[in-house]
């Protein structure tokens, strides 16, 4: 395989464009050898093994990729200590990262601790050895996205500097400092890169040396393309799209449109009632990644940059999972741990000004009579942010982003009476204080 240079025009600040008119078929076969080894591999799993049955055994050949059930993020994390006593002894290291849940039930992912790198800049190359890259993403906690970037630029020759976030009290002092050093690439998440660019635009602040955005972990949304388009107008946007348990999936090249990803030959893509759903079959794969659903909407087209090889077009999100402040949550873990407050009877999630910068969550809760209301609501907050410990690292950066409050009543909808655990609000007043 050839390696692919970003050889497109750099036009990715500019207006997600319309995915070529040229589709691929939805749903592919898989070689038969790799099926056959696939499946030899997850059968040998004693969480998964039950829903091979009588499908391993067959010969190469009588069994096709659709006869295989469509795996769960749930049964991929059930399975994790089994995928970890397989990893013992291969050949190669394993990180263990998180995907979200919490820390009595966390969902992992168990990935090589090359973490495909090498085989990823075969096909793509954000970076030469004369690029400094300044890291944005959080480390630590499980958190997988600064380690996949200091190994990206390390393989690339590139110097690094794996800073994490910023709040913005601090901001103009770490530019400073990055410019120093010339810094000429970044890596973020979209509302990262927006935050950051904002800042500079607001303040008057002259940007270090960036001519390259790398982005990965949500969709380059219209918040981010229009503040990158009046900011940085040249800018040469990568993306990678995928998952905690799949890995890289997809690549996109300043020439693509921000939705569109070219799919890794390693990577097996279907489109199954909408859904994207992934087959992993590098042999350095440790995931039971066989028919995985990765929880976004997509369809197999291909790629208005002109590159001829397949490529798969996001269309939004098809699980209960919600972005907030640039990581994917399940609103009934922060309700479960909520609710394990004991004075706790119920809960409502309400989301305002969602997906903007200054996006906020309230935790509104109902308690028992006679509770002090600002003790239960101080000791389910501290609750919830361990529990759910993603969200209690993103909140150690932004805390005013989150709150619990003590309310009289929940809001329900009058016209089907049901009382929905997420709210999406412009103000979030709608809820009745208890004070």
């Amino acid at each position: 395989m050839t390696l692919a240079h970003p050889d497109g025009a750099p036009a990715s600040a500019s207006a997600p464009r319309p995915a070529g008119s040229g589709e691929w078929t939805q749903t592919r076969e898989l070689p038969a050898e790799d099926l056959h080894r696939l499946l030899a591999e997850v059968s040998r799993l004693p969480r998964l093994r039950h829903l091979y049955q009588g499908l391993a055994e067959r010969p190469a050949g009588s069994v096709r990729l659709a006869d295989l059930p469509v795996l769960t993020k749930e049964q991929i994390s059930d399975a994790l200590e089994d995928v970890v006593l397989q990893a013992r002894g291969r050949g190669h290291g394993a990180y263990v990262y998180g995907s979200g849940g919490t820390t009595s039930a966390p969902r992992l992912s168990l990935v090589p601790t090359s973490m495909f790198v090498p085989e990823i800049l075969r096909h793509w190359s954000p970076l030469s050895p004369r690029d400094v890259l300044v890291n944005f993403n959080t480390p630590g906690r499980l958190w997988s996205s600064h380690n996949f970037f200091n190994m990206l630029a390390h393989h690339s020759g590139a110097v690094t500097i794996p800073l994490g976030s910023v709040e913005r009290h601090e901001m103009a002092d770490w530019l400073d400092f990055v410019d120093r050093l010339g810094a000429t690439a970044l890596d973020a998440t979209p509302s990262q890169i927006a935050h950051i660019l904002e800042f500079c635009e607001s303040t008057g602040r002259p940007l270090p040396g960036f001519r390259t955005l790398l982005w990965t972990g949500e969709a380059y949304g219209a918040r981010a393309a229009e503040v990158t388009r009046r900011v940085m107008p040249d800018a040469r946007l990568h993306g990678v799209y995928g998952s905690t348990e799949t890995w890289v999936v997809g690549l996109n090249w300043p020439s693509c449109p921000v939705d569109t990803f070219h799919v890794l030959p390693y990577q097996h893509v279907e489109i199954v009632d909408g859904a994207v759903v992934v087959t992993n079959t590098h042999p350095e794969r440790l995931n039971p990644i066989l028919r995985y659903r990765v929880g976004d909407l997509g369809r197999l087209t291909t790629c208005a940059c002109g590159r001829p090889d397949r490529a798969l077009r996001l269309l939004g999100r098809d699980d209960p999972q919600l972005k907030f402040v640039s990581i994917l949550l399940m609103p009934a873990d922060i309700a479960d741990a909520a609710r394990s407050v004991e004075e706790v009877r119920d809960v409502q999630i309400a989301l305002t000004r969602h997906g903007r910068p200054d996006e906020h969550m309230e935790v509104r809760i109902l308690v028992r009579s006679g509770t002090d209301h600002a003790d239960v609501e101080r000791r389910v907050r501290d609750r919830v942010l361990t529990r759910v410990y993603r969200l209690g690292w993103a909140v150690a950066s932004t805390p005013d982003s989150f709150a619990v409050r003590v309310v009289n009543q929940l809001v329900v909808n009058p016209r089907t009476h049901k009382t929905a655990l997420v709210l999406k609000t412009d103000q979030g007043t709608s809820a009745h204080s208890a004070r």
